[in-house]
């Protein structure tokens, strides 16, 4: 009887303490799953019916909205201005953009009359010409910053589909600006403080990446140089030369551009956003503008997302945050916990007076014992628990429990709402002003 072979996998480690902190993440990381805490939080779900196609729950899509509410709000303070486009367009449109020869495998083709004839989308960047071309167009209106948050579709192989961070159908934080060469640099720039901003509200750590010409490309060798060439300068300029890695080949097929990989608390590194520069789409769509000497001259296109797939990056929050989201994200912000039925009126007055600034609020009426409404509220992660009872309505105050289990004790309404309003305004990861300071 010929002896049984049996494979052993193992790791080694230099040193104990790099043993622990393996150990440590690979706890950390069961414990922070995105996938299991959105099934617990009631964030989102996934279905056999359509794979890889989160349907949004109402305690997650209030999650959506607010980071999408937040970006329209910074993004109308800088110039940009928001479009919709159609969720399906004919194959001509691809074919233009190149997108059906070099990105076919990552779409979903419709067959319409037998033919193969429509795309749904799965970028914006063709119909953001389309927009352009609306209209004839002079210097004067570049840079012209064109936003959206449409929801895209786009096909991953069998097996890579993993939660949010692995989608087939997503939203996609996207924008196209216009510019001329000279106008280049600066837009740059001013993308890269926007990203190096809204990073800094989730507290969150990234690198820069060069993605240089990939094997399959659109365009010519001098144009591609060219673009490249820019992005090494602006990245020498902004991070400083060699505080960027260069990835060879992993550019867009039409065109070099510059990837935002996050660090997560664990050290786990994400690809997020991403910075694309294009000479190429604008001359096959024919777009142009009358230039201060009368001349046609074609526009650069710079495709820019900073969250990226939002579901990615909700994903990454919540395994970031451990569920924990930050109080202005957080889909249930206040939970009045009466302590008895005959509380259930004053907690509803409570509710009352906090909804109308706008707070998430909600009420735990079931006949459970307090304890065990704070620990519900505890794992759900509601970061204010505001407890009432007799001695709360004489004095139309609450008492103020932290998820973190800290206990503020009694204070009005009106100092709850004060203090809890700073956190929220401030898009703070604590939870209490204190912290602040």
């Amino acid at each position: 009887m010929r002896d049984r072979l049996q494979r052993i996998y193992g790791t080694a480690w230099f040193s104990q303490e790099e043993l622990d902190q393996y150990l440590w993440r690979l706890e950390e990381a069961q414990k922070r799953d995105h996938r299991k805490l959105g099934k617990e939080l009631e964030l989102f779900h996934f279905d056999a019916m359509a794979p890889g196609m989160p349907y949004w729950l109402p305690k997650g899509f209030k999650v959506l909205l607010e980071l999408i509410s937040f970006w329209r709000e910074e993004h109308e303070k800088r110039g940009y201005q928001e479009i919709s486009a159609p969720l399906i367009n004919e194959r001509t449109l691809w074919e233009i953009s190149g997108h059906l020869p070099h990105y076919a495998e990552n779409m979903f083709l419709l067959s319409i009359d037998g033919e193969a004839n429509y795309g749904i989308k799965g970028m914006n960047c063709p119909n953001a010409m389309i927009v352009f071309n609306l209209k004839t167009r002079s210097y004067r209106d570049l840079p012209l910053r064109l936003a959206d948050c449409d929801i895209l579709h786009r096909h991953e192989r069998s097996g890579t589909l993993h939660g949010l961070l692995r989608v087939q159908k997503f939203t996609q934080d996207d924008a196209h600006v216009f510019v001329s060469e000279e106008q280049l640099e600066e837009e740059y720039e001013r993308i890269l403080k926007d990203i190096d901003f809204f990073y800094s509200v989730f507290d969150l750590k990234y690198s820069l990446y060069l993605g240089t010409r990939p094997e399959s490309y659109i365009g010519d060798l001098e144009t591609w140089d060219k673009a490249e060439a820019i992005l090494r300068r602006i990245l020498d300029k902004y991070a400083g030369a060699g505080n960027y890695a260069v990835a060879e080949g992993d550019g867009a097929f039409y065109g070099p551009k510059i990837e935002i990989m996050m660090e997560d608390a664990l050290g786990r590194e994400w690809q997020t956003g991403t910075i694309q520069l294009d000479f190429q789409m604008p001359r096959r769509f024919g777009c142009v503008y009358s230039d201060k000497d009368g001349t046609q001259k074609t526009p650069v296109v710079i495709h820019r997302v900073i969250y990226g797939s939002l579901e990615r990056f909700i994903g990454i929050l919540i395994e970031d945050t451990a569920g924990a989201l930050p109080v202005w994200l957080a889909p249930v912000q206040v939970m009045v916990i009466p302590i008895a039925d005959r509380h259930i009126a004053y907690a509803r007055q409570v509710k009352e007076a906090l909804q109308g600034k706008r707070m998430r609020i909600e009420i735990d009426e079931r006949g459970e014992r307090m304890n065990a409404k704070v620990r519900d509220a505890q794992l759900q992660k509601i970061p204010y628990m505001l407890i009432v009872g007799d001695k709360e309505e004489a004095a139309q105050a609450v008492s103020v429990r932290l998820r973190s289990n800290v206990d503020l004790k009694s204070m009005a309404v009106e100092e709850f709402l004060t203090n809890a309003s700073k956190i929220i305004e401030a898009r703070s990861r604590e939870l209490w002003p204190d912290e602040l300071q």
